[in-house]
């Protein structure tokens, strides 16, 4: 966990995690998730406590054969709290059990 003035960081290797279909275009394997929490946050938007969940893993096109300029095999595809449409439902438990001031 780190901390930048009014943000903190919480950066989890994931294992066991099912695939995440992104927009209905890509398909993201998860190795790991950064979160970023406001510390000044009264609660959750949404249904949730992060601010932005960072997923990083390899990825793929949902139609095979597709091919796209900006689809490298692994990636960083950033998931906004104010798009909970998004967010698979264990994203969203996972962001809450690892919020800075959960206990």
């Amino acid at each position: 966990m780190t901390f930048d003035s009014d943000i903190v960081t919480v950066k989890l290797r994931l294992q066991d995690r099912p695939d995440i279909v992104y927009r209905d275009r890509t398909i993201i394997t998860p190795e790991s998730v950064t979160f970023r929490y406001l510390l000044d946050a009264p609660g959750p938007v949404n249904g949730i406590y992060p601010v932005r969940a960072e997923v990083y893993g390899p990825t793929r096109l949902v139609r095979p054969g597709a091919w796209g300029w900006n689809s490298p095999p692994t990636r960083c595809t950033w998931f906004y709290r104010g798009h909970p449409e998004h967010w698979p439902a264990w994203l969203i438990d996972l962001g809450a059990q690892h919020r800075p001031n959960h206990a």
